[in-house]
C-alpha cells in the first residue's frame, strides 16, 4: 500500500530549518523597541495574532529544499530568505483580506475585522517592510532585486483583479498574467532564491525557477477549479464565490467561449441585489460546458511541466520532496 503524501513527509529534509523560520517569525512580535511610545505597544499583540495564524508553509519549504539540491546544508542566509518569503506571503494575505472585506482567515478573525481597515493596511505594510529587511540580510543583490520585483508583481496582480472585476471578455492571456502576478511570482521567488543560495549553475537555477513557476500557476488554477467543484461546506464560502465577486477565472473564461457567455453576462449586468439569486444558475451553466474538466487538464499540465523541469537535477532527498510537493499540489483537487 502506497503511503499518502503529507506535508510532514515533504518537509522532512528541511524540518529543522523550517522550524527555525517559524520561530523567527514568531519572534518578530516581540521586537518592539523598549523606548517605543506606550501607545504603539499594542503592535506586539496585533503582530502576534497575524503572524501566529498557521499556514501550509509551502513557500519557505520550497526555498529551503531548493537550497539543498546541490549538497549544501541549510545556513543562516537560507533561513533568512525563507523567512522573508513567508513574511511577504503573510503581508499579501493581510492586504487581500482588507481589500476583500474578509472577516476570517483560516478560522481566525482578520486584522481588518479586529482593528479596522486603516490599522490592517499599516500592519501589512509593517510586515512587507520587515520581509525586505530579511532579504537584505542575505547580502545578495540578485535576491534583493528579485524580491523587489516580486512585490511589484503581487501588487499588479491584485490591481488587475480589481480593474477587471465585473467585466466580460477577460482573455486567457490576461488571466495567466494575473495569476502569475498574484500567485506564481512568489513561488518563482521562493524557488529561485533557494537555488541561488544553494549555488546551482545558471542553467540549474533557471530549471528550478521554471519548477516554481509551474507549481505556482497550477496552485492557483486548482484553487480556481475548487471554487466551482467543491461544496459550500468544504470551501467555507458559496460555490462560485469568485464569480459572485465579479471575477472571471479560468473555468468561467473557458465556459464563456463554450456557450455560457449569456448567463454570465446576465449575472454581471444585474443589479447588486439580484446577483445572489443569479449566481447558482450561472455556476451550473459553467459546469455544463465541460469547463471544469478542461480547467483540470490545464492544471495537470502545469504539474507535468514542473516535474520535467527537474529532470537534470541530481538525485537527493530534497529533489524527492520537490517531486512529492508537485504531487501534493495536484492532490488539492478534491
Amino acid at each position: 500500500m502506497v503511503e499518502a503524501i503529507t506535508q510532514e513527509s515533504i518537509y522532512e529534509p528541511v524540518a529543522a530549518g523550517l522550524q527555525a523560520v517559524i520561530n523567527e517569525i514568531a519572534s518578530i512580535a516581540e521586537k518592539t523597541p523598549e523606548n517605543a511610545p506606550e501607545n504603539t505597544r499594542d503592535l506586539d499583540a496585533q503582530l502576534g495574532h497575524v503572524l501566529a495564524t498557521p499556514g501550509k508553509r509551502v513557500r519557505p519549504a520550497l526555498t529551503l529544499l531548493a537550497s539543498r539540491l546541490w549538497g549544501l546544508d541549510i545556513d543562516e542566509r537560507s533561513i533568512r530568505m525563507a523567512t522573508a518569503v513567508e513574511l511577504l506571503h503573510i503581508a499579501t494575505l493581510v492586504h487581500d483580506d482588507t481589500v476583500d472585506h474578509a472577516d476570517t482567515r483560516r478560522g481566525h478573525h482578520t486584522a481588518s475585522k479586529l482593528w479596522g481597515r486603516n490599522v490592517a493596511v499599516l500592519i501589512g505594510d509593517f510586515i512587507f517592510a520587515t520581509s525586505a529587511m530579511y532579504v537584505c540580510d542575505t547580502n545578495n543583490i540578485r535576491l534583493v532585486s528579485r524580491f523587489a520585483e516580486t512585490i511589484t508583481e503581487l501588487a499588479r496582480g491584485e490591481l488587475s483583479e480589481i480593474y477587471t472585476a465585473w467585466q466580460m471578455g477577460v482573455s486567457l492571456e490576461e488571466y495567466n498574467s494575473r495569476i502569475y502576478d498574484k500567485t506564481a511570482s512568489l513561488f518563482c521567488t521562493a524557488a529561485v532564491s533557494g537555488a541561488i543560495l544553494g549555488e546551482g549553475s545558471d542553467g540549474a537555477v533557471e530549471n528550478v525557477r521554471n519548477y516554481g513557476y509551474s507549481i505556482g500557476m497550477a496552485y492557483q488554477v486548482y484553487d480556481d477549479l475548487l471554487d466551482y467543484k467543491s461544496t459550500s461546506e468544504q470551501l467555507g464560502k458559496p460555490a462560485g464565490h469568485d464569480l459572485g465577486e465579479g471575477i472571471l477565472t479560468l473555468p468561467a473564461i473557458i465556459a464563456a467561449e463554450n456557450g455560457a457567455a449569456d448567463v454570465i453576462t446576465r449575472l454581471f449586468t444585474a443589479p447588486e441585489e439580484a446577483r445572489e439569486e443569479l449566481l447558482p444558475p450561472a455556476v451550473d451553466a459553467i459546469k455544463q460546458t465541460g469547463a471544469l474538466e478542461m480547467t483540470l487538464q490545464v492544471a495537470n499540465e502545469y504539474i507535468e511541466t514542473a516535474v520535467r523541469s527537474l529532470d537534470e537535477i541530481p538525485p537527493s532527498d530534497s529533489l524527492d520532496s520537490l517531486l512529492a510537493l508537485a504531487e501534493y499540489v495536484q492532490s488539492r483537487n478534491y
